[in-house]
């Protein structure tokens, strides 16, 4: 099992899931993701230029609309709902949940009769198995647990899950594009009456880590950052690290020779833009996790600290990579998030 969690992992990272189609009869097809580049491409300039950290940091994120959709789960101080928004000219869903301002649904208005506004915690979910993800998954417990504590959340699903639009079928570029479905969303907030959208802070696990550090990366922004064990390796070595299978490995493997051959892998990289990451980090580490490497974490803790950000760093015994082998563990994280968020985003 712990095999093949490995492989996933290292997909995911890729977004080399986006090679499998659902078809009408909901079987898989397997589609090839080599593709050959042209000679005539320029090192400079080709399809994957527009997605290095320095022309992202450049690129102007448009204020688009976030719709609303059915309502799914009615709580006493928020209620959830699925949500949908553009990126580019992409719809991605997502999870949302809407706080209220007590535990009266009439309630989320002021004396003024306008919305009341709360701030907005964007969740980056890790590795999902697209036969058993459902919209929520991976986020859902830390979404409700701080819509209760009165944040405003949104839980993309990604492209090529929920119901979202296809992702790239070229693997390279639907990793490159995770950070922009990210940027897309958050030039999206504005348009919720109920968003304070100059209070955004950003919770992930694992490979959200990673798209997280990216956001935070190429926007120098100072969003409070939760990260739960996070994929913290540089381009391509945190792919590289999870290939497993040699079957799947080594299409893999040979893509990013390919892509290397064209490309600087450094332009892609979150190890060489630590030094741009202006925000505030709280980082739990579980001792017992079989896929993030401890040293890798403390790493991380290490360079940001090095640059004189505040870094929370807890460590946890026994604890495996998603933090539910130990009863009510993850209860203990999301209580120290809530801290976090509260001291960061509500004072």
């Amino acid at each position: 099992m712990k095999k093949f969690f490995l492989i996933g992992i290292g997909l995911g990272l890729l977004g080399v899931l986006g090679v499998l189609l659902v078809n009408d009869t909901s079987k898989f097809e397997i589609v090839s993701p080599l593709v050959s580049f042209k000679k005539t491409q320029s090192k400079i300039e080709n399809k994957y230029s527009p997605y290095t950290f320095e022309n992202l940091s450049r690129k102007e994120f448009k204020e688009g609309e976030i719709k609303l959709g059915a309502a799914t789960r009615f709580e006493k101080n928020y209620t959830t709902y699925i949500f949908t928004y553009k990126s580019d000219d992409k719809t991605i869903s997502g999870m949302a949940n809407l706080p209220f301002a007590n535990a009266s649904f009439d309630s989320s208005q002021d004396k003024q009769g306008k919305p009341q506004k709360f701030p907005v915690i964007i969740l980056l979910r890790g590795y999902s198995d697209r036969e058993t993800y459902y919209i929520g998954s991976g986020t859902e417990k830390q979404a409700n647990y701080y819509a209760d504590q009165g944040f405003l959340t949104l839980a993309p699903d990604f492209l090529g899950y929920g119901y979202s639009d296809w992702e790239d079928q070229d693997i390279l570029l639907a990793r490159f594009y995770r950070p922009v479905e990210v940027l897309s969303l958050i030039a999206s907030i504005e348009s919720l009456p109920q968003a304070e959208s100059q209070k955004i802070g950003l919770w992930a696990h694992s490979n959200g880590g990673q798209i997280a550090l990216s956001v935070l990366e190429i926007t120098g922004k100072a969003y409070p950052t939760s990260l739960w064990a996070p994929v913290s390796l540089g381009f391509p070595q945190s792919v590289l690290v999870y290939l497993g299978e040699p079957e799947v490995g080594n299409i893999v493997k040979e893509k990013i020779d390919e892509f290397s051959k064209e490309n600087d892998p450094k332009k892609y990289s979150i190890s060489e833009y630590f030094s741009r990451i202006k925000a505030p980090v709280i980082i739990h580490q579980g001792m017992a996790d079989e896929l993030i490497k401890t040293s890798w974490t403390q790493n991380l803790v290490n360079q940001l600290k090095s640059q004189g950000l505040g870094v929370e760093y807890y460590s946890y015994p026994g604890l495996n990579h998603n933090f539910n082998n130990i009863k009510n563990a993850a209860e203990i994280l999301r209580q120290r998030d809530a801290e976090f968020f509260k001291n960061k985003l509500k004072n």
